[in-house]
């Protein structure tokens, strides 16, 4: 996992400079800004590993009904780079083991650094991709608890790596962004996992100098 995070800075230090480099030939304006983001969670799954007792406890959902709440602080050129810092929350209220039943009910907070780039322009429609890695901080079986559940039901932390294709609408002063994408999230950590994957919908807005 630090090779992970290693790869990583290396992309973006690379990005930096890259970017810098570009800037000297010819100038272009940096857009600072902010984001609110709502995400529908596909599928999920979280594995518990316990400390006091060395079980383990699995959770998972398909189809959440409620979405998942987020913000985010960015900053780029927006024609060439992002890079943006990314925090949320779900919340699934039907996420249980049907295998060993223990409790229901999960809760994430998600806390990303991502950097996005086009792949593809047609207007002010784009195609962009993103990579990202940070933590994520994870409890199951919130509720409805059997007396074999694990007994630790705090939280745990998972180091995770996310990957996203964005469609986005990109508007003419480029100080308004709205895109949909498909992401995946994976973590881990000592035993412990963490998956999410589904739809997220964004809309950024910036001012640049």
């Amino acid at each position: 996992m630090k090779k992970s995070i290693y790869i990583f800075l290396l992309i973006i230090i690379s990005g930096t400079v890259y970017a810098q480099q570009n800037n000297t030939r010819e100038q272009r304006k940096l857009y600072f800004g902010y984001g609110i983001i709502i995400n529908y969670n596909l599928y999920s799954w979280y594995q518990n590993k316990s400390k006091t007792n060395q079980s383990v406890s699995r959770s998972g959902q398909v189809l959440n009904i409620l979405p998942g709440l987020g913000l985010n602080l960015w900053c780029g050129d927006i024609k060439h780079w992002i890079l943006s810092v990314e925090g949320g929350v779900n919340y699934l209220p039907f996420a249980l083991n049907i295998n060993q039943y223990s409790g229901m009910g999960s809760l994430s907070f998600p806390l990303i650094a991502k950097i996005h780039f086009p792949v593809a322009k047609q207007k002010s429609l784009w195609a962009m991709l993103h990579i990202g890695i940070g933590a994520q901080f994870n409890r199951t079986d919130l509720y409805d608890r059997r007396n074999n559940s694990v007994q630790n039901n705090s939280f745990f932390t998972t180091i995770a790596g996310e990957l996203g294709i964005h469609v986005a609408a990109v508007g003419f002063l480029r100080r308004q962004i709205r895109d949909i994408e498909y992401f995946i999230r994976v973590g881990g950590y000592e035993n412990s996992i963490s998956i999410n994957t589904g739809i997220r919908l964004s809309f950024w807005k910036g001012t640049g100098k």
